[in-house]
């Protein structure tokens, strides 16, 4: 695993880091069986193209893949997800198009997708230019589902430098932010399809599937210390921040 160096000085690993090492697949609120409920609410055919935007592991691709005739589009930046996922779509003969890259400036044409498909990535970009990219590449009356950490309330600004040196982020956004910024991106649809805080969705009787990792890798304090702040967080802020299911269309 290479750590970003700058001046000669190695930088901590990010949290995406951590994830990518320990290959954690369905590192979202709800993982796979959340996302299965989702699609089911849609219609796909064989005429549908999907893209799964920050696709990490290649987990939810690789379902939709083996459940649906559609064809599969799969992107991520970080290297070491793509090449799990590669590993992924090759070891399981499915045939999906995968491509590093970054949503904030995806290598795709205007009007490439019917369905894109977002599992708490948004976040970790500048949304002022991943959402308009999305926009972009959605076709007339295609459909955006964006699964994305939302704050319950305003957060302190104690509270959101917390979330910052956790998560590399600008910040935790309010629902209302969230639909603010989808609005201004040019959506002009925007549903709020499931809402939970971290501790309601733990009493909410949502079936979870256990996060799979990689235990073949070799230990690391550095990558296993970014985890623990993560579940940190979700313990000392799990009355406040949440998520929601953001459904845009065109």
């Amino acid at each position: 695993m290479r750590f970003l160096t700058i001046g000669g000085i190695k930088m901590k690993p990010s949290y995406q880091d951590a994830l990518a090492y320990y290959g954690v697949n369905g590192a979202h609120p709800g993982g796979l069986s959340l996302t299965r409920y989702l699609l089911q609410q849609e219609k796909i055919t064989s005429a549908t193209s999907l893209l799964d935007a920050g696709c990490g592991t290649g987990q939810t691709s690789a379902f939709i893949k083996k459940h649906y005739p559609c064809s599969v589009t799969s992107i991520d930046l970080h290297p070491t997800m793509v090449k799990r996922a590669a590993s992924r779509f090759h070891k399981e003969n499915l045939p999906i198009n995968l491509v590093q890259g970054s949503i904030e400036k995806l290598p795709f044409p205007d009007g490439s997708f019917d369905i894109i498909l977002v599992e708490s990535v948004l976040i970790f970009t500048d949304i002022r230019h991943s959402l308009k990219e999305l926009k972009r590449v959605l076709k007339p009356n295609g459909v955006v589902l964006a699964l994305e950490m939302t704050s319950e309330r305003e957060l302190t600004p104690l509270e959101q430098n917390n979330m910052r040196s956790v998560y590399g982020i600008e910040k935790v956004y309010s629902e209302g932010e969230w639909v603010h910024n989808l609005a201004a991106a040019g959506f002009r649809n925007v549903e709020i399809k499931l809402s939970h805080t971290v501790y309601s969705h733990m009493f909410a009787n949502i079936e979870v599937e256990e996060e799979e990792m990689d235990v073949h890798v070799t230990r690391n304090l550095e990558m296993e210390n970014k985890l623990t702040e993560h579940a940190h967080i979700l313990y000392t802020y799990g009355n406040i921040i949440g998520y929601r299911v953001y459904r845009a269309t065109l």
